[in-house]
């Protein structure tokens, strides 16, 4: 598909019934290239018969955080107001975004609605996003904002000892602009949200969503957790950690009996299904007919512990999509952690369902 081929697929996609001479005018190409250029496009097979009706690709949605992660592991244990020597490593990342990457990676098709803004990170954002396939025409870019900045400091052991981030360009988005992306959304086979987005574009979403697109979210911390816990009858698939499921689940968890006392509060207020990351632990499992709780042998080659929960929601989603039964897809998701702590990026630039079969028939032996 060319360029311009491309950009008339989009019109008609907003529009079905447009006419030519109305694609021409928006275009300033003359009448007669635009039917030129639908007729290439009927041959190839996306669009047919009278309006124009479009072949569509699945496709999942993603709303939420990109921006730039910036890394610092220092080389000596953490000392309070001290200058420390350490690797330092940035990059474009934020939960939806690593999600998404992760999922196009797997092979799927992706469109992310976030914001950002003209300035250089803004850039690096447009640029990577291109670069790894991912779809943002969706996306706010907001000029003259900041565009998101997530900062970590990980110990001499790689693990994280403090972060701070700014996501205040997030406030952009709006339940009109929402709106605005209201059939794209509807369109596709889910949609997985992180709560870092303001209250109302949250509920803006869940209304686009509701009876029309599964919703899936990654609760992302235990604060976030908090402010998702009105929200859990309207979530298809949750899927927190230990600490975030405490939070959404109003109760402390000390031994596995808590664990799925907690899992079945979520399901009795109306979540359809729980996937519940337990570190080395595993993965526990739930929805109103079964749970099933999964783990792979521990991994000793850990390079970094960053990614492997966004890693696990792209593989659930991928097995989701693709009609995987659910004991392949919770491998896939134990797998794809695996991948991502094996990796110094957040982002493993190996990540396939090549690497997730390879890790499997390791891990199993």
């Amino acid at each position: 598909m060319t360029k311009k081929e491309k950009e008339i697929l989009e019109i008609i996609r907003e529009n079905p019934l447009i006419e030519q001479s109305e694609i021409a005018r928006l275009l300033d190409i003359s009448r007669s290239t635009v039917a030129v250029h639908i007729s290439s496009l009927q041959s190839q097979g996306y669009i047919s018969g009278k309006g124009y009706i479009l072949k569509e690709e699945d496709y999942i949605v993603g709303v939420g955080a990109c921006n730039v992660d910036v890394y610092g592991r220092s080389r000596i244990p953490i000392r309070t107001h001290y200058d420390h020597p350490a690797d330092i490593v940035s990059g474009v990342g934020g939960v939806m975004y690593n999600i998404i990457c992760n999922y196009v990676k797997l092979g799927g098709k992706a469109d992310l609605i976030t914001a950002y803004s003209d300035d250089a990170y803004g850039m690096m954002i447009t640029s990577e996003c291109k670069r790894n396939g991912i779809d943002i025409h969706d996306s706010l870019m907001a000029k003259g904002a900041t565009s998101g900045i997530f900062m970590q400091i990980q110990d001499e052991n790689n693990d994280m000892y403090m972060a701070i981030c700014d996501m205040s360009i997030l406030e952009n988005l709006t339940p009109a602009y929402l709106r605005s992306k209201e059939k794209t959304i509807r369109n596709a086979r889910l949609v997985v949200m992180d709560p870092s987005l303001p209250d109302d574009v949250i509920r803006e979403l869940i209304g686009i969503c509701k009876d029309h697109t599964s919703l899936y979210i990654d609760p992302i911390s235990e604060n976030y957790a908090l402010k998702m816990r009105p929200y859990v009858p309207d979530i298809d698939l949750i899927k927190p950690n230990r600490g975030e499921l405490e939070n959404l689940s109003g109760m402390k968890i000390k031994n596995d009996e808590d664990l799925f006392k907690a899992v079945d509060k979520l399901l009795e207020q109306g979540a359809k299904r729980v996937v519940v990351s337990l570190g080395s632990q595993g993965i526990l499992y739930a929805d109103q007919d079964r749970k099933i709780r999964k783990r792979l042998p521990e991994e000793k080659h850990m390079v970094n512990a960053s990614g492997a929960g966004d890693a696990l929601m792209a593989a659930i989603i991928y097995g989701d999509v693709n009609g995987l039964d659910i004991d392949k897809t919770l491998d896939y998701g134990l797998a794809a952690g695996i991948a991502a702590i094996r990796s110094n990026k957040t982002i493993n630039s190996e990540m396939s369902v090549e690497l997730l079969d390879k890790i499997i028939e390791e891990k199993k032996k």
